[in-house]
């Protein structure tokens, strides 16, 4: 199970590689420059640029914390099949984006470059989505077992709501071998 602390950095990480990568993106693909003899379409393209790259190891190294207990924990545990699918998307979509990532800054050839450059946006933006989905999926099953507990505990109030067990009455049953008027279905006598 993951902590809370580790959904913090997580999260934390996440957002702060998805800002400044899509900022970054943002200033190299869709602004022009001012001055046409420029090589930065933004001035502070160079800043952003370096803060993604800064940023992108706290992803990788939270991404390493929850690898064991949440990430192949998760996958061989058979009650979680329903998230199990969006979070192998999403791990799936980070090793090109981690790969191309570093391809970016590694290759010389402007063609290699670009093309790496074009794989790690789409990969990035992949993760993102599913990644995202991956997390409403979570919050959702966390909130119905959260409904389900209440519904357990008689503080629900759907049809298949029952009152607690009291200690008196689970004795009366032990004593008597039988359950008597009302509690057949966990009501109160």
């Amino acid at each position: 199970m993951i902590s809370r602390w580790e959904k913090f950095f997580v999260g934390l990480s996440i957002l702060l590689t998805a800002a400044t990568g899509l900022v970054y993106a943002w200033m190299k693909y869709f602004v022009e420059p001012a001055d046409p003899f420029s090589v930065v379409n933004h001035p502070w393209q160079p800043g952003l640029l370096s803060a993604h790259v800064l940023a992108a190891p706290l992803l990788l190294f939270a991404f390493g914390l929850i690898a064991r207990d949440h990430i192949l924990g998760r996958f061989r545990d058979p009650r979680a099949r329903k998230s199990r699918a969006s979070g192998l998307l999403a791990v799936s979509a980070l090793v090109p984006m981690v790969a191309s990532g570093y391809l970016t800054q590694v290759l010389t050839s402007t063609g290699g470059r670009r093309a790496a450059g074009l794989i790690h946006l789409g990969s990035g933006l992949l993760f993102l989505s599913v990644y995202g989905f991956h997390l409403a999926r979570a919050w959702r099953r966390t909130e119905a077992e959260e409904e389900a507990a209440a519904r357990v505990e008689g503080h629900g109030r759907g049809p298949g709501a029952r009152a607690p067990v009291r200690p008196e009455r689970l004795a009366l049953v032990i004593a008597t071998g039988r359950a008597g008027k009302g509690s057949a279905k966990g009501g109160r006598p």
